[in-house]
C-alpha cells in the first residue's frame, strides 16, 4: 500500500538546491582566478614584497592549472545542459573525470550525476551508466553515485546485484547512517521488508533524519507494525513541520489504525497549506467515500482548480467498490454545480454505457459535451463506436463526420467509414474511404490491409487474395495477412506446406488468438493431422472470450474434426450448436450447409 520515494528521485530533488550553491562556487572561484596576482579581497594593490609591474618572463603563457580546467568544465557542463547539447556534456564529463583528481577533486558528485540523469532522460543510457561506473571509481566513497548505480539495476531487475552493492558501500561505511538507509531502502523495494527493518534498527537514534525515519515507517507498514510507524513518523514530521510526505504518510498509518478522525484532519491540514496537494486530495476524497460524507465530497472536488480530473476519480472510487448507482448519483450532483466543465458529461455517458448498457441515455449526455471542451474528441469517438455497436450505421457515418473534420488528414477517421460503409454493403464508398487513406499515408499498414479485405468481403476472394499476397510481402509481420492466406490455402486444400508455415507465423505472432488457433487447426486437418488438430481445435474454443458468442464456424470444424476421429458425440454437439448460431446470425446458407452434415451422421 505505501510507496517510498526512489532514491534517484530524491538525489533529482536535492540536485536543484545543490547545482545552485555549485554555481555561485564556480563564479565566485573563477572571479578569484582572474584577478591579477597579488590582489587581495580588500584591493586591488599589489601585495608588499610583489613588483608592481609582471617581468615578461611573467607574461610567458603557461598550461592551464588543474584547477582551471576542472572550472571550466564545470561552466561548460551548465552551459551544455542548458542547451541540451549530448556532445558538449560528454566532454565536459570526461574533462570533470580527467581534471577531477589530485588536490583539486570535485567537491561532490553533483555535476556528474546532474549529466547522468540527462543522458537517462535523453535514451542515452549505456553512456550514463559508463559514466556512473566511472565517476564511482574515481569517487568510491560518493553514496549518491552507488544509490543512483543501484536504482538503475533495480530498473533493470538486477535486485540481488543491487543489494549487494549497497550493502557493501554500507559495510565499508559502518557509521554512516545515510548508507544505512539506502541498503534498507533497496531491501524494502526487493520486498524484504524484515531485513530491511534490522538495517533500520542498527541506525543510532540520533543519525536518524526525518527522511530516514520516513523510510524507516514505509518499512514498519509493510510489515503491518502500525504504531511503530507512526511513531516514527510524529517524530519526523516534529523535527520537519514542513514534510508534506510525511504527514501524508502518517495520515495512511492513522486510517490503517482505525483512527480516521486524526486523518481527515491532516489531510485537511495538507491543503489548507497546499490546496494543489493533489495526492492529499485524492486520499481525503477516498475517506470521505468511504464515510459516505457525499455534501464533503462535492465541496472538495468544485472547490479545486482540476473539478473535473477529481470528479472522474471519485466516480472511478465508488466504481471500483462497485457502487454504480452511487457513481451516477454523485456525476448528477457535480454537473449542478457553478463553473463544472462539461467534459464530465462524457465521464457520465462512459459510466451509463459500460456499467448498465445504456445507449441512448449515454448518447443523451454525450450530446452535452461542446467542441471546446478537452473530452470533445474522445466524445466523438465514443459515439460513434456506441452506434456502431448498436448497429445503427447511418447515424455512426454522421457522427464520424464530425471526427474527421477534427482530423482531417488522418487514416483512421476514413477507416472507420470505410468499416461502416461495408458494414452498410456500400463497397464503393468503402473503397473510396481507403483510397483517400493510402493517398495521405500511403505506408498505412491498416489502410493497405482494408483495402485487401474489401474484396474478401465482395467475394471476389482472388482478387483479395492477390491484394493479401502482395501485403505479406510488404509487411511480413501481420499476423491478420499471414492467418488470411493460409486460413484460405488450407480452406482450398492447395500448397499445405506453406499454409501451415504462414499460419504458424501468426500463431506466434499472436498466440492468443482463437481464430488463428482455428486455422492451425484447419491446416492440420487438411494435412490429415488429426490428433494435432483436435489439439488445436480446442486451444482455439478455450481461447474464445466467454462474454462473446462462439463463433459458428469454429464450431462448425469442431464439428468436422471430432467426425474424422470418429467421434460422433462431439461431432453432433459442434454442428449443432454451428447451426443454431448461424441461424441466428442470419447466415441461412452456412446453416443449411451444417444441417446436412447432422443428417448424414
Amino acid at each position: 500500500m505505501f510507496s517510498h520515494t526512489p532514491s534517484l528521485l530524491r538525489v533529482r530533488r536535492l540536485l536543484s538546491s545543490s547545482m545552485q550553491t555549485k554555481r555561485l562556487m564556480v563564479t565566485s572561484t573563477l572571479a578569484l582566478m582572474l584577478l591579477p596576482a597579488g590582489c587581495t579581497a580588500t584591493g586591488n594593490r599589489p601585495a608588499s614584497g610583489q613588483e608592481s609591474f609582471l617581468s615578461p618572463a611573467k607574461l610567458t603563457p603557461q598550461a592551464p592549472s588543474h584547477r582551471a580546467e576542472l572550472i571550466f568544465a564545470q561552466l561548460k557542463l551548465d552551459s551544455a545542459l542548458a542547451r541540451n547539447d549530448h556532445d558538449g556534456i560528454i566532454d565536459a564529463v570526461d574533462r570533470l573525470l580527467k581534471f577531477g583528481t589530485g588536490s583539486y577533486r570535485l567537491p561532490s558528485s553533483a555535476p556528474l550525476i546532474d549529466a547522468a540523469i540527462w543522458l537517462l532522460a535523453h535514451e542515452n543510457e549505456e553512456e550514463a551508466l559508463t559514466l556512473i561506473k566511472q565517476a564511482s571509481k574515481q569517487m568510491p566513497d560518493d553514496l549518491a553515485l552507488v544509490s543512483l548505480q543501484a536504482d538503475l539495476l533495480i530498473q533493470h531487475n538486477k535486485r540481488d546485484e543491487a543489494i549487494a552493492l549497497l550493502r557493501s558501500f554500507a559495510a565499508n561505511h559502518p557509521s554512516d547512517g545515510q548508507a544505512q538507509a539506502e541498503l534498507a531502502l533497496v531491501l524494502l523495494r526487493s520486498a524484504q521488508a524484515e531485513e530491511a527493518m534490522k538495517v533500520f534498527r542498527r541506525i543510532p537514534e540520533k543519525q536518524l533524519t526525518p527522511q530516514m525515519r520516513f523510510a524507516y515507517a514505509q518499512t514498519l507498514n509493510v510489515s503491518n507494525r502500525f504504531s511503530e510507524a507512526k511513531r516514527q513518523l510524529e517524530i519526523a514530521v516534529k523535527e520537519d513541520p514542513a514534510y508534506a510526505e510525511a504527514w501524508q504518510l502518517l495520515a495512511l498509518t492513522h486510517e490503517e489504525l482505525g483512527h480516521k478522525g486524526e486523518a481527515e484532519k491532516i489531510y485537511r491540514k495538507l491543503l489548507q497549506t497546499d490546496p494543489d496537494n493533489r495526492s492529499a486530495r485524492l486520499f481525503l476524497l477516498r475517506l470521505l467515500l468511504q464515510n459516505n460524507q457525499m455534501d464533503d465530497v462535492v465541496t472538495l472536488v468544485a472547490e479545486t482548480e482540476d473539478p473535473l480530473h477529481f470528479s472522474v476519480a471519485a466516480a472511478a472510487m465508488l466504481m471500483d467498490d462497485k457502487r454504480l448507482d452511487q457513481a451516477e448519483k454523485l456525476l448528477t450532483r457535480l454537473e449542478k454545480q457553478e463553473n463544472m466543465p462539461d467534459g464530465l458529461y462524457f465521464y457520465h455517458a462512459a459510466l451509463l454505457y459500460e456499467g448498465n448498457n445504456e445507449a441512448d441515455k449515454a448518447l443523451t449526455y454525450l450530446d452535452k459535451v461542446s467542441a471546446q471542451s478537452s473530452e470533445y474528441d474522445k466524445t466523438l469517438r465514443m459515439k460513434v463506436r456506441i452506434l456502431y455497436e448498436q448497429k445503427r450505421f447511418p447515424e455512426a457515418l454522421v457522427a464520424l463526420e464530425a471526427l474527421r473534420e477534427l482530423h482531417p488528414t488522418d487514416a483512421e477517421p476514413l477507416l472507420l467509414a470505410s468499416e461502416l460503409h461495408a458494414s452498410l454493403k456500400d463497397f464503393t464508398a468503402a473503397s473510396k474511404d481507403v483510397e483517400e487513406a493510402l493517398r495521405l499515408h500511403p505506408d498505412n499498414e491498416g489502410a493497405a490491409f482494408q483495402q485487401a479485405y474489401l474484396q474478401e468481403m465482395q467475394g471476389n476472394r482472388k482478387k483479395a487474395m492477390e491484394l493479401m499476397e502482395k501485403f505479406i510481402a510488404r509487411y511480413p509481420d501481420n499476423a491478420l495477412a499471414l492467418n488470411y492466406v493460409g486460413y484460405n490455402l488450407a480452406d482450398s486444400n492447395q500448397e499445405l506446406d506453406r499454409a501451415y508455415k504462414l499460419i504458424q507465423r501468426a500463431v506466434e505472432l499472436e498466440p492468443d488468438a482463437d481464430f488463428i488457433l482455428d486455422s492451425l487447426a484447419w491446416v492440420h486437418f487438411r494435412r490429415g493431422e488429426l490428433d494435432e488438430a483436435w489439439e488445436q481445435i480446442q486451444k482455439a474454443l478455450n481461447a474464445s472470450d466467454k462474454d462473446a458468442p462462439r463463433d459458428p464456424a469454429m464450431l462448425e470444424h469442431y464439428g468436422d474434426i471430432a467426425a474424422a476421429r470418429g467421434d460422433n458425440a462431439s461431432a453432433r454437439k459442434g454442428w449443432q450448436s454451428s447451426m443454431e448460431l448461424f441461424e441466428k446470425f442470419g447466415y441461412s446458407e452456412d446453416a443449411a450447409r451444417v444441417r446436412q452434415k447432422l443428417e448424414t451422421l
